[in-house]
């Protein structure tokens, strides 16, 4: 493992060849590019310490279900792990970024995944449309704010918008990590919810919609586990700690 503060001083490094994750009992393949700030983690580090909080809450709840949907699904880490870990799981995987939505997709071609996993070139939200989209000169991020994400850099874009409850899908297992339009994802995911019930991973940053996000996901009878080093912590609500590293929640029906 290498420490945070020697590894931001090593230049971007890629495989021109898919490298391999490994996990307990299984792997997955995984193609990287130029200044893919995820692909250089893991080619460096590993999967081990890939959010050490929440990959292991998020790999078990993968184990068992039936359908996930990867909102903001990058590179598709999750994805990946999820069809290594469970033969039976079939993903939808929603990424506007046209270069990450591609690079998505040769992750799922190169692993064999083509049959099991739907790649979606969209962004999620309240309404169905097109919006513009900043799309940010750093590769990982990508946001509906047109400012860019936290002041980042970048160009504006066109992108389609769907929202859940238009893809006539049934999922169990949701991850949400969307740069602060978590609620308006929500939003537009109120029959899923309601019917679906799924299992929800999203990201809560301190300047971002928690307290929206708390409000829509309690009407749907939902409740809230941090996602922390020692384990997940339930909560009454959703709301991360400013300067805090772990940002993920686990929101869990509670019938």
């Amino acid at each position: 493992m290498l420490p945070p503060g020697v590894r931001k001083f090593i230049p971007y490094r890629w495989a021109t060849e898919p490298f391999t994750l490994y996990g307990e009992g299984w792997s997955c393949k995984y193609q990287s590019g130029p200044r893919d700030a995820i692909g250089h983690f893991l080619f460096l580090d590993g999967l081990r310490n890939w959010e050490p909080e929440t990959t292991p809450v998020f790999r078990d709840l993968l184990k068992t279900s039936r359908c996930f949907l990867d909102v903001g699904a990058n590179f598709g880490v999750y994805t990946l792990v999820g069809c290594s870990v469970n033969p039976n799981l079939q993903v939808v995987a929603v990424e506007p970024v046209p270069a990450i939505s591609a690079a998505l997709r040769e992750n799922v071609r190169c692993n064999g995944f083509e049959n099991r996993v739907t790649v979606m070139q969209a962004a999620a939200s309240k309404e169905e449309g097109w919006l513009p989209f900043h799309e940010s000169d750093e590769p990982t991020m990508g946001s509906l704010n047109v400012e860019g994400y936290q002041g980042h850099s970048g160009k504006l874009i066109q992108v389609r918008v769907v929202t859940l409850d238009s893809l006539n899908i049934k999922p169990d297992l949701v991850k949400i990590d969307v740069e602060g339009f978590e609620d308006t994802v929500l939003e537009g995911a109120e029959e899923l919810l309601a019917t679906c019930r799924p299992r929800i991973i999203l990201e809560a940053n301190p300047d971002g919609p928690y307290e929206r996000v708390t409000q829509i996901l309690r009407r749907h009878g939902y409740g809230f586990q941090h996602l922390t080093p020692s384990g997940p912590r339930a909560a009454e609500v959703i709301q991360p700690n400013v300067g805090e590293d772990f940002r993920n929640w686990l929101c869990l029906p509670t019938s």
